[in-house]
């Protein structure tokens, strides 16, 4: 809380150094367990996929009547200490392999989010499904019967929570509201009418900085110009809010000495000279840290108040052999007491059983006793080591999905495995000039973990520069993370790498193609935060033609499976595996479009169905005939960036292109459709058609 005390704590060695941390641990449902109040902890629900993209740790979350802000990990330990068998650890080699290269080697788990069903009685009731704990966020509010401002510990102010089935109703009052009258002080306003209670919001001004802290907005010091108040040491504080041609004039008033200052003087050129440098609070640790950024005003609620940093792939089965240095991150991803249950070689039975069911995979079933005792032996000995940092590149991330889903052998061998199963389909007539491969994917699991987030910047604005990515514990060193798994389906096609190269060799030979290489170059640099890592090449984040024009087949094919598939569009995912041949990687020309839902039981087979020879050809067509057109045609199919114009795409618009961005991988940019149809354009924009051998042109 911001009024909460503090203490100083020593530097931690390896990781951060907070200067003060807050006394009082945050523990939501110690009152209610020890039934020292009517109200009741829980005061709202996310999905589990929401922790990692919208509303997890540092984010502000918005409930009907308050505004929350999800812990960091030091205070979920004892939510997992609540819940029978702990917590539920989510393994997967590959996926902590990548967390631990944005992390550290000190990751050793995944895990879901603190959850359990209702068990009727019980302690507190409701205490034992309570998931994330969370604390209020901002911490001032203000009155809507009479505007008075002033922090949550204020006695003014009073929770209500009491309705166990209505935690939607959780809100703070102010109890003796007698509206404006009570500042008439004399000056011939309407005498005070009887108080009476009336709902406080929270006051929407913060302060954050772009190393990621975010502060209460100083209401005191903001309208007496830093000094204090000369009428009181605790001032009275009144927001007032009125409309104007430029915009609400919100006026904060001190009570006590009359004095006043807007708000607009917070957003003007000259804003940055009058608000206070950041304080490095980070809420969701209840914690200071050294920072010498400025502060810059937030609104509560603000698309760049927070962003997260996760990281997801397709859980695929191995193929080789496991070895020790495989099997050391699935080991350290198992809870303690399945480990203690392998006491020798000869009685490993018992834990192959008990591991395989908690991993889901049949891993420990296959590995020989004496591989498995090794790893073991290795990780109780603290021998354990990192069998080398993972690539965190998008594009090496794909390449092990690339290589199963394009050798028959291996995805065939391995369907009959819990959480994957895919059956090759036959390639349509009309395809096959282009597509070499269609692959049905009946199964598979997508699983995600949550590494952290940055406020003003988006993560890819400030090229993957670590230290601007908050932490997600004190010490900065984190244990574990939040995770999840997402089973689902899909269908991969394969185009032929001839045709792909010989198409793309001359699209790079056309002024157009550098128009757009130009262009993306001016966004990086424009995009791009001042404090971002600059020695970063724009070149090596622009994708190749052949992207362009898969990535825009993928979307003409998403809008049209939306149409006939059962899902709607903002549920179907693409996953583009698109590049050139180089020395680390071979050629890629693929795509996956997949649905994936958090329910164990996955997605109800209208997707796969669409991969169907029959289907399939009509799917593409028919999504070719509507690419072919758009509404704001010609506008649109000769759009192009000029002069210093940025924008990333060519032929694409909301028209005819644009998918929600949960759908796209790359937030609608690198379109085109002139790469991929041959369109009625201009000859010096004109450009050869990835599927002219389908279109018989």
């Amino acid at each position: 809380m911001s009024d909460s005390p503090v203490e100083s704590v020593p530097p931690m060695d390896g990781g951060l150094a907070p200067v003060s941390i807050g006394l009082t641990e945050l523990d939501p449902i110690a009152d209610v367990e020890a039934k020292a109040t009517k109200n009741r902890s829980k005061v709202g629900g996310v999905r589990p996929s929401a922790l990692l993209y919208t509303s997890g740790i540092g984010a502000t979350v918005d409930l009907p009547h308050l505004s929350v802000m999800p812990h960091g990990l030091d205070a979920w330990q004892r939510y997992y200490d609540r819940r029978p068998g702990g917590a539920d650890v989510i393994v997967e080699p590959r996926l902590l392999g990548l967390v631990q290269a944005h992390l550290g080697d000190h990751v050793a788990q995944l895990r879901k989010a603190p959850w359990a069903p209702d068990i009727p009685g019980g302690f507190g009731e409701d205490a034992l499904d309570l998931g994330i704990p969370a604390r209020v966020f901002p911490q001032w509010l203000r009155c809507t019967g009479c505007n008075l401002l002033a922090p949550v510990s204020h006695p003014i102010f009073e929770f209500k929570n009491v309705l166990k089935f209505r935690p939607d109703q959780a809100q703070f009052i102010h109890k003796d509201c007698k509206g404006w009258s009570v500042a008439a002080k004399g000056k011939g306003k309407a005498p005070a009418r009887k108080g009476r209670e009336q709902m406080a919001v929270p006051a929407r001004y913060l302060i954050a900085c772009v190393n990621g802290h975010i502060d209460e907005f100083p209401y005191a010091a903001w309208v007496h110009r830093g000094k204090a108040c000369s009428k009181a040491k605790i001032p009275q504080l009144r927001m007032r809010e009125w409309k104007s041609n430029l915009g609400p004039d919100v006026q904060i008033i001190c009570l006590s000495c009359d004095a006043s200052r807007g708000m607009l003087e917070a957003t003007g050129p000259k804003a940055g000279s009058k608000l206070p440098k950041c304080r490095g609070r980070h809420a969701h640790l209840d914690a200071f840290y050294t920072c010498d950024e400025p502060g810059k005003l937030m609104m509560l609620g603000a698309a760049n108040q927070w962003f997260a940093s996760t990281v997801g792939l397709l859980a695929l089965p191995r193929d080789e052999a496991a070895t020790v240095a495989d099997l050391l991150p699935v080991l350290q991803g198992l809870p303690p007491e399945v480990m203690a249950s392998a006491t020798t070689k000869e009685a490993l039975a018992g834990f192959r059983g008990w591991a395989g069911s908690l991993t889901g995979s049949d891993l420990f079933g296959a590995v020989t006793d004496d591989v498995l005792w090794e790893a073991i032996q290795a990780l109780k000995g603290g021998g354990a080591t990192s069998s080398g940092a993972m690539s965190t590149d998008p594009g090496d991330i794909l390449i092990p999905e690339w290589l199963v889903l394009t050798d028959e052998e291996k995805y065939t061998k391995h369907s009959g495995s819990v959480d994957f199963r895919a059956v090759r389909r036959q390639v349509p007539a009309s395809l096959a000039p282009l597509v070499t491969e269609v692959v049905a994917v009946e199964k598979l699991k997508k699983v995600n973990a949550f590494v952290g987030f940055t406020r003003i910047d988006a993560l890819d604005r400030i090229d993957d520069s670590k230290n601007r990515v908050a932490p997600l514990t004190r010490s900065g060193r984190p244990t574990w993370v939040p995770a999840t798994e997402d089973r689902g389906e899909g269908f991969f096609l394969q185009f032929d790498e001839a045709g792909v190269l010989a198409w793309e060799e001359k699209i790079l030979q056309l002024d157009v193609w550098e128009t757009y290489r130009k262009a993306h170059e001016l966004n990086f640099k424009r995009r791009t935060s001042r404090t971002a890592d600059s020695s970063i090449d724009p070149d090596s984040r622009f994708p190749a033609p052949r992207y362009w024009a898969i990535h825009t087949l993928s979307h003409l094919m998403i809008r049209q499976a939306a149409m006939s598939s059962g899902y709607g569009s903002a549920s179907l995912t693409e996953r583009i595996y698109a590049w050139r041949p180089d020395e680390d990687r071979p050629a890629a020309a693929g795509l996956l479009i997949t649905t994936t839902a958090s329910d164990s039981e996955g997605t109800l087979g209208g997707l796969v169905d669409l991969s169907r020879p029959e289907r399939l050809a009509a799917l593409v067509h028919e999504a070719v005939r509507r690419g072919g057109r758009c509404s704001s045609d010609p506008v649109c199919s000769h759009r192009r960036p000029r002069g210093k114009e940025d924008f990333l795409h060519g032929a694409a618009c909301h028209f005819c292109l644009f998918v929600s961005e949960t759908s796209c991988e790359r937030t609608n940019r690198f379109l085109d459709r002139r790469l991929l149809l041959d369109l009625m354009v201009d000859p010096e924009i004109a450009t050869p058609a990835l599927l002219d051998p389908i279109l018989g042109h």
